[in-house]
């Protein structure tokens, strides 16, 4: 389990490797005891408090005085309102993002996406997100043709579409109307997000991305894990004069 040979200090592999744990679900309440933890990674009592120890002040863990060492980490949390990409949303967590191509290509357009774009072929792709290698969100995406051709000579794995739309294809990303819902994922999808088999609830995020003149650039449908992803926004009450 702990690589030995690695430049890697054992405590800091302990570390990641009780965080992984907890983005999948293994730890949702109390961790093991030191005792279990070092037989687990077979170190020293020091080694296993000074994983523990780092977690703690990263917010992970917390220590409750004659009870143990319980889980305190929050879901990953996407502010509403601005139109972040994963890669910042998830390194400003601490952990390492991942982006991973399933699949990509033309495609009949489903009768949503449509209606949207005013015609029955549009360019698809499909992509998994992780979070410390734990799968968080899939995604699919389309685009106009013309865009989507153009997409395809990049390589999509561990990028930002819109950095690419923007940076590279010079496309204008000007405004976002998205709305969020709860749904019950099919067992393919579940399968893909390491869901439990069984009925669960995940969140559904569709959103149009348009150009600054109302175009639609990108359609974006997204099941999120709701056990380990939040949205979050402000909200003002406007005032009587």
């Amino acid at each position: 389990m702990l690589d030995r040979t690695n430049s890697v200090p054992l405590h800091f592999q302990i570390r990641n490797s009780i965080r992984n744990d907890i983005l999948k679900g293994t730890y949702t309440d109390k961790i093991p005891a030191e005792h279990d933890l070092m037989e687990q990674y077979s170190v020293s009592r020091a080694t296993v408090r000074r994983a523990i120890r780092t977690l703690i002040d990263e917010g992970v863990l917390e220590s409750r005085q004659g009870l143990g060492t319980f889980v305190a980490t929050r879901p990953i949390e996407e502010w509403l309102g601005n139109l972040g990409t994963f890669f910042d949303i998830i390194g400003e967590m601490g952990m390492e993002p991942r982006i991973q191509v399933l699949k990509q290509g033309k495609t009949d357009a489903p009768q949503d996406a449509a209606k949207i774009f005013g015609c029955t072929e549009l360019y698809e792709t499909v992509r998994l997100r992780l979070a410390n290698e734990t799968p968080i969100v899939l995604e699919t995406q389309y685009y106009p043709l013309e865009i989507g051709e153009r997409l395809a000579r990049f390589d999509l794995n561990n990028v930002s579409t819109y950095d690419v739309l923007e940076t590279e294809l010079g496309v204008s990303l000007w405004e976002a109307k998205q709305t969020i819902g709860a749904i019950i994922p099919a067992t393919a999808e579940k399968k893909l997000l390491g869901m439990a088999s069984e009925p669960g609830c995940a969140l559904l995020s569709k959103r149009l991305v348009v150009d600054h003149d109302g175009n639609p650039i990108e359609y974006e449908k997204s099941i999120y894990r709701a056990d380990l992803y939040a949205f979050r926004l402000n909200l003002t009450r406007k005032r009587k004069l």
